[in-house]
Parts: C-alpha cells; sequence; structure tokens
C-alpha cells in the first residue's frame, strides 16, 4: 500500500505544473522619436519574469532595443486593440493573435512575413528602415506598422501618410507568397505577446494588445490539462507495476 501511495503522489505531483511568477510589460509611444500614431514603434518594459525567456535581448540591437534599461521597441499585430500608455498588462506568450480586437477571431496566426519584417527590424537590419530617432524613424515606424498589419489580413497597404508597400515586397521577394500564406509557428524567434489587463486579484482580465517579441528560441507552451489526463490514464499501469514488483520482492524475501 505504501509502494502505491508513493507512486500516485510522484505522478500526480509532476501533472500539476509549476507556479510561475507572471509576466508582465510596459509599452510607452514616444510620437516625437519613433512612434507613429497609433501604431509602433512602442518601447517595450518587460518585467524580470518576460524578460527572462531572451535575458540579454538576443537578436536585437542597439538601434532597434534600449539595451541599457532592458527595453525593446515591438510593433502592434491587429488594429482595433487599444492601450493606454505607461500600463501594466499581464503577458502570456504564444504564436497568434488571442484578442478579438480587429476583423479577425481570436486565434489569428502570425504570418511568415510578419516575423519576417520583425526579426529584420529586431535586428536593426530591415532595408529601408530608418533608425535615427526623428521624422524619418517616425515614417519608417508607420511604414512597417502598416505593412504588418496587411500582412495579417487586417488593413489596406496605404492609411494616410502610412505605406507599406515596400516592406511588404521586401517580404515578398525573401519569402513568396509563403509571407502571407503560411503561418510562422516561432520561425526567426519571433513570437506574440498577447497582452491582458490585470484584475484586481492579478489574474488576467480582458484582452487588451497583441505585441511582437524575439526570443532566442521557441517557447514551448505547456498543455497541464493533456498532461495530467495522460498522467492519470497510465496511472493504473503504474500501480499494476508496483503491485507485481512488490509482490515479486517479498515472495524473494520467503
Amino acid at each position: 500500500m505504501k509502494t502505491w501511495c508513493v507512486l500516485a503522489c510522484l505522478l500526480i505531483g509532476f501533472a500539476i505544473p509549476a507556479v510561475q511568477a507572471q509576466m508582465q510589460i510596459i509599452l510607452n509611444q514616444d510620437l516625437s522619436s519613433f512612434g507613429y500614431s497609433d501604431g509602433g514603434e512602442f518601447r517595450a518594459l518587460p518585467n524580470a519574469e518576460l524578460l527572462s525567456v531572451n535575458p540579454t535581448l538576443a537578436g536585437y540591437t542597439p538601434a532597434a532595443a534600449n539595451l541599457m534599461t532592458s527595453c525593446f521597441q515591438t510593433f502592434c499585430i491587429e488594429t482595433g486593440e487599444f492601450f493606454y500608455p505607461g500600463a501594466i498588462y499581464n503577458v502570456t506568450i504564444s504564436d497568434e493573435v488571442l484578442y478579438d480586437g480587429g476583423l479577425f477571431p481570436d486565434g489569428e496566426p502570425i504570418t511568415m512575413g510578419t516575423a519576417w519584417l520583425y526579426s529584420r527590424f529586431a535586428a536593426g537590419a530591415l532595408t529601408g528602415y530608418d533608425y535615427t530617432d526623428g521624422s524619418g524613424r517616425i515614417a519608417s515606424a508607420g511604414d512597417l506598422q502598416q505593412a504588418i498589419w496587411y500582412l495579417q489580413g487586417e488593413t489596406g497597404l496605404v492609411n494616410g501618410g502610412a505605406d507599406g508597400t515596400a516592406f511588404y515586397n521586401e517580404a515578398m521577394s525573401a519569402l513568396g507568397s509563403a509571407a502571407v500564406n503560411s503561418p510562422a509557428n516561432g520561425a526567426y524567434g519571433v513570437v506574440a505577446l498577447n497582452l491582458w489587463v490585470i484584475n484586481p486579484d492579478g489574474s488576467n482580465g480582458a484582452g487588451a494588445q497583441d505585441q511582437l517579441m524575439v526570443v532566442p528560441e521557441p517557447i514551448a507552451v505547456p498543455e497541464p490539462s493533456r498532461l495530467s489526463f495522460g498522467l492519470l490514464f497510465l496511472l493504473p499501469f503504474g500501480l499494476n507495476k508496483a503491485r507485481a514488483r512488490f509482490g515479486k520482492r517479498t515472495l524473494q524475501d520467503q
């Protein structure tokens, strides 16, 4: 009986995911230096838990990130989403837009073109992007934001003063039709940061934003419910094996 209890406790304990500190982020714009209207660039300040997925901000260069304060620059994935400058948001990481704020329902994947463009931007290597703070960078930010929204099927390539045609053409030249038709699934290390309003108890509230981030390698999102089910399914077999081994040991002792 003791052997069964120990095995059951080990299996059930393994099935319960470890409690991790909540990843959080603060977003801000600087409309005089790098931010365009209601889109990117946004300056993102991650807390220690979010920064831990990329502690050195690998994949970013000083031209596209403020490494002295562990910030990075990011763009919105979907239109129709809103943010409050300086507010703190809870973060989950995925490959998809989870907030139903734009034209498509939740679950819209990051396209390969979006991932490629953002990875090039973050590396300071996106052709035609002006990384010098001021009017040139603001214009580039608007154009890239428009290209990202277009690749996500959200809006047209041109909106007011923003024209994403050049960056869209770069993505199409590099990737062909895959830029639009293929989900990124973590390609180029680019993931979605799904942002949530924080409830009074600290839990996730309403969906608020979806932003982009580079990570050194794809983030595996655990599925505790499936893991628990699988282990519980195996539990009877584990108990039978423990029972058989216990019985065999008893007979040998006799």
